[in-house]
């Protein structure tokens, strides 16, 4: 062996032991000798330690290197894949600080790997000639073997600071050689050059191309020196999940599935938390498989995790047996057993009535992908008590419990409602839905609901033997109702639905009558629903029987003032209701007495500041004082179809009712027809008259101001169109005449034309 001395950071030139093609590879074995015997290990140098040159093979150590113990280098030379024999090598034993690294083989391929994570090494497979043939399978790292597996044997060896952890991948579609290996939980401690060797035990030369290299280096183990790795364990068996953090007084937490132990009471109690980090189950539940992760926190708030797959087996089991089964007579059903098995069920046994029962053997009946039972067609042959058995690899925990199977026909109805009820406002209706009872068969159950998902009318509904009444009916219960019969085997469903017929509105009650000397004031109570319903007031002289009536403009007032009357005279009243539909009822008629002019001097001081909804026929004064803070109102009036529409501006913070009178003539007013009260900007009044002069006054409590509206006399317009029309055909006809008469007139002045004798031509 030959010595070569260099300083510490110096280059050192080693001398070729190769020339091309040969590959040059250099060892590097630890100075240090036990007893004058030399330590056996030995590591590849990096390129980033020596550098070699093509060519020569020549060894050029880098400057960037570590200090002693002094390292002797050796030069070896491989023909193609195998190592040419010891003595066509040299060595040398070189004296400066070269830090025990590795040379990386030129088809090394760099893998990187996160702490916990895993890396996939592919290992393509070359066989002679193409023919598979016994071969032997080693990867090892840094010169360990680590995963040994000849070809025929079933489990393959594995180190045992590699076992659980290393594995080949037998999946081909993901492109991988039949030599390939994972690496889960990766360590910090796994960086390093892993090999892929193949030989051939049977044949000589037992090597050939086979082979791989790949650099491994792992990122992010600052924090975890010892990530969790996949566990399986039997049910009942203790597992433990390995986190040894780097830093001791780091903090270890777990997590299952995302979420804290802590927030797991039943998997708290049963697990324990060493010094080490690592996560220990007494006893392992089937409950507890899941992704668990740990994560490290350091002191300086710096953190990391890593996790892993926990895996719990156990013998198949039925985890829901159901006391009873009703199926229904005639249709398809099925019976299932509830079971949980892991790993996965490989056989399921039923019985019936404590006997084997095959489906194969049993017309009808099958077997579905999960073991339930399918019945093509129930009848009674398939009553009995049936039981399952689960089996998967480890066995099964035992049958389930008998499950006692009844076959019950759908439900008949003895009683059905018709498809469409029409009931009055405040009637009573009943709709009928009964069942037929069956010997031995429990009876059926009767609901009833409404289809649009709304409650039965609360307080006004019951059911006697599945028959519904419905009591004092409204507008809110029309719609469609469905009876719904069900029993174990089937569910019979009828629908029915029902209309409110409408009806008029009831007849206004209790009228009073305040008198005056000239005019009435008439209140009563409506009989139904009053703010949607118009009244009409119809009064007369009990003497007279012509009637008078006044229609009140704004729905919702249920009062009245008729003026214009004649002192001293009684009158007879009615009042008549109207909605979307018609005429309602009259009230029953109410008699009074207008008052002399000694009684009106008596009762001004009682109706004074009254403000009243009324109509007259009289003429009523001009002017109508305003308040000295009111201002003048911007009223309009156009016509329109349904009559004419008063409109006014008032302010904004103005709310208070406002009074419309509408009288007939110019402004400001001749005589009085209306009266009304409204919260709005505008009113309605109808009928308008064709050629009459209208005012509108309005007061409110900001102010008050009036608007004129002339109608145009739209039949007098029509008979001038109509004479304009015939004056025009008159002339037209006229003309007419004249240009014939003049046409024989100057016909009859021209002489008679020249008659033609053939005779002389």
């Amino acid at each position: 062996m030959k010595k070569l001395k260099v300083a510490e950071r110096e280059l050192a030139a080693l001398p070729a032991c190769g020339r091309a093609p040969l590959f040059v590879a250099a060892l590097a074995a630890s100075a240090g000798a036990a007893r004058g015997r030399e330590v056996a290990s030995r590591t590849l140098l990096t390129p980033e330690v020596i550098s070699i040159t093509a060519r020569s093979g020549q060894l050029v150590p880098r400057p960037a290197l570590s200090r002693s113990p002094a390292p002797s280098v050796q030069c070896r030379v491989m023909s193609g894949r195998a190592w040419v024999s010891r003595a066509a090598s040299a060595a040398w034993v070189l004296s400066a600080a070269l830090a025990a690294a590795s040379l990386l083989p030129l088809d090394a391929e760099q893998l990187h790997a996160s702490v916990g994570g895993f890396a996939v090494m592919n290992c393509h497979l070359d066989f002679p000639f193409g023919n598979e043939i016994p071969y032997h399978l080693q990867w090892d790292k840094d010169g360990d073997v680590i995963f040994s597996w000849y070809s025929g044997e079933g489990a393959a060896r594995v180190a045992d600071r590699w076992g659980g952890r290393v594995r080949r991948v037998l999946d081909g579609r993901l492109g991988l050689g039949r030599g390939s290996i994972n690496v889960s939980a990766v360590r910090e401690t796994d960086a390093g050059l892993y090999r892929c060797r193949v030989t051939f035990p049977n044949r000589t030369p037992p090597a050939r191309n086979n082979g791989t290299y790949y650099q491994l280096q792992v990122d992010g183990g600052n924090l975890i020196v010892t990530p969790p790795m996949n566990v399986t364990v039997l049910e009942g068996e203790r597992a433990e999940l390995e986190c040894l953090p780097k830093n001791p007084s780091s903090v270890v937490e777990w997590f299952r599935d995302g979420a804290p132990l802590s927030a797991l009471p039943e998997l708290a109690l049963r697990s324990e938390r060493p010094a080490n980090g690592s996560l220990v189950l007494r006893r392992a539940a089937s409950s507890d498989p899941g992704e668990y992760e740990c994560r490290v926190q350091d002191p300086d708030h710096a953190s990391q995790s890593a996790s892993a797959f926990l895996d719990v087996q156990y013998k198949a089991k039925v985890v829901y047996a159901p006391k009873e089964r009703y199926l229904p007579y005639g249709k398809p059903a099925s019976l299932d057993c509830h079971f949980s098995a892991n790993p996965p069920l490989t056989n399921l046994r039923w019985e019936k009535d404590g006997f084997l029962f095959d489906p194969y053997n049993v017309p009808g009946v099958f077997y579905s992908r999960n073991g339930s039972l399918l019945f093509n067609q129930v009848d009674e042959s398939h009553e009995g008590e049936y039981s399952c058995t689960p089996y998967n690899t480890l066995g099964s925990e035992g049958p389930s419990p008998g499950v006692r199977v009844r076959v019950q026909r759908p439900p008949a109805l003895a009683a059905r409602p018709q498809p469409l009820y029409v009931a009055r406002l405040g009637a009573t209706l009943t709709l009928p839905c009964a069942s037929t009872a069956r010997n031995h068969h429990d009876q059926p159950l009767v609901h009833w609901a409404r289809k649009d998902g709304s409650e039965l009318p609360a307080g006004r509904h019951n059911l006697d033997d599945g028959n519904l009444t419905i009591v004092d009916v409204t507008e809110d219960d029309r719609g469609v109702y469905v009876c719904t019969v069900s029993n174990e085997a089937a569910t019979v469903d009828v629908e029915t639905e029902l209309l409110v017929e409408n009806m008029p509105p009831r007849a206004p009650y209790n009228l009073t009558v305040r008198p005056a000397a000239d005019s009435l004031h008439l209140t009563w109570v409506p009989g139904h629903n009053g703010l949607e319903v118009d009244y009409n007031v119809w009064y007369r002289e009990r003497t007279v029987s012509e009637w008078r009536t006044m229609k009140i403009l704004t729905r919702g007032v249920t009062e009245a003032t008729l003026v214009g009357l004649r002192p001293g005279t009684e009158y007879e009243l009615r009042v008549l209701s109207q909605d979307l539909i018609g005429d309602g009822l009259f009230s029953k008629p109410v008699f009074t007495r207008t008052l002399g002019s000694l009684e009106e001097e008596e009762l001004v001081d009682a109706v004074e500041g009254e403000q009243v909804a009324f109509a007259s026929a009289t003429t009523e004064e001009n002017d109508i004082p305003i308040s000295s803070e009111g201002g003048e109102l911007e009223v309009t009036v156009r016509l329109i179809d349904e009559g004419a529409l008063v409109r006014w501006r008032r302010e904004p913070r103005d709310s208070s009712r406002c009074t419309v009178r509408w009288y007939e003539g110019a402004a400001p007013g001749e005589r009085l027809l209306a009266t009304g009260h409204t919260l709005h900007d505008y009113m309605l009044v109808s009928g308008a008259e064709e050629g009459a002069r209208y005012w509108a006054r309005v007061q409110c409590a900001s102010g008050a101001g009036g608007a004129g509206l002339r109608v145009p006399e739209y039949a007098r317009l029509r008979g001038v169109a109509a004479g304009c029309a015939a004056a025009a055909l008159l002339l037209a006809a006229l003309a007419g005449a004249l240009f014939a008469a003049r046409r024989r007139l100057c016909a009859r002045r021209l002489p008679p034309a020249p008659r033609c004798d053939k005779r002389l031509r």
